[in-house]
């Protein structure tokens, strides 16, 4: 019998798996439509970019969720130099 921690993990990676391949695919593909040039190419360039961030956000956004936010701030906190806000 699964937990439901485990069926929130796995709808989360499947999540982030379905974004990080469909993503690209679909950002050629709208690429596809403009002319040759430097627009298509910044296009592409950028929203990689722009995917990436999102996937890395994501995942620090879901560790913080699993360690908790108060034990989150508590590691940054032991961290020289670090500023964490109250």
């Amino acid at each position: 019998m699964p937990i439901s921690n485990q069926q929130q993990n796995d709808w989360f990676l499947r999540t982030l798996a379905s974004v990080a391949m469909l993503g690209p695919i679909l950002l050629v593909l709208i690429a596809a439509t403009l002319p040759e040039g430097l627009a298509r190419g910044y296009l592409i360039v950028f929203g990689n970019g722009g995917i990436l961030v999102a996937l890395a956000g994501a995942l620090v956004l879901r560790t913080v969720y699993d360690l908790g936010f108060s034990r989150a701030a508590e590691l940054a906190a032991t961290q020289p130099n670090y500023f964490v806000a109250e």
